[in-house]
């Protein structure tokens, strides 16, 4: 099982920086242009839960859409951060 989760752990690593990708695309007009999606469809929701466990006042709390956006482009900036260290921490 570890020798399994320690040959995973850049792919896994990967797939989580793409869904990140992903949903930070969703979050901007010029992202949702990219994935052939109209304007009208912009979302926090993905940038959000990508950004757990750091992104979960933003479920509990009714912000603006810009405080909305800034802590969840934070929120995933320290995700990325830490899976990285633990990525490599692993090594």
């Amino acid at each position: 099982m570890i020798r399994t989760l320690s040959r995973l752990r850049w792919p896994l690593y990967g797939g989580y920086l793409l869904l990140t990708v992903l949903a930070l695309m969703m979050a901007f007009t010029p992202g949702l242009a990219l994935l052939g999606l109209p304007p009208e469809r912009v979302t926090f929701t993905p940038a959000m839960l990508t950004g757990l466990p750091w992104s979960l006042p933003l479920f509990l709390l009714k912000l603006d859409s810009v405080t909305t956006l800034a802590v969840a482009l934070v929120a995933n900036l320290l995700n990325v951060a830490v899976g990285l260290m633990l990525v490599k921490a692993g090594e």
